[in-house]
């Protein structure tokens, strides 16, 4: 209901000379467009500016990185299961994929049916991908890399 009504107020304050234009100030202020406006206002606020606000983003930053990267790494060892497309493109079998837990090797197979639970390991140990990747030099969200 709030987003309704700062709608509404956001369409009044252009003082629209006709109701079609107050209907189309309407439409172009949609839900996400109104989240989008709160959230750059409260990102100007001077609060989240201030001096310990940005001591603190600093100071927990690589902390808050590295459990990224972990959940991230921790995923990829879980594995994942995908639907294989076939030659007539039915999506009967499916295809898994899983990141060794030393990080070093891919194991990948195909399964008849989507895995109830975790995929056994000697399952897959027929097709792995060794892989070289240094994990620390990975890149971090907005394209940052970790050092």
């Amino acid at each position: 209901m709030q987003v309704v009504k700062e709608q509404i107020m956001r369409a009044l304050t252009t003082k629209p000379s006709s109701l079609d234009q107050f209907k189309s100030k309407l439409q172009n202020l949609s839900y996400t467009e109104i989240l989008k406006i709160r959230q750059s206002e409260r990102m100007n606020q001077e609060d989240f500016q201030s001096r310990p606000i940005l001591e603190l983003k600093e100071k927990i930053q690589p902390e808050i990185l590295e459990l990224i990267k972990q959940q991230r790494l921790n995923r990829l060892v879980e594995g994942t299961c995908f639907r294989k497309l076939n030659s007539r493109r039915r999506q009967d079998k499916f295809w898994y994929c899983r990141l060794s837990p030393n990080h070093k090797v891919l194991h990948y197979g195909d399964l008849e049916e989507s895995p109830q639970g975790e995929v056994p390991h000697d399952s897959l140990q027929d097709k792995c991908l060794p892989i070289c990747c240094d994990w620390e030099r990975l890149p971090t969200y907005e394209g940052e890399r970790s050092s």
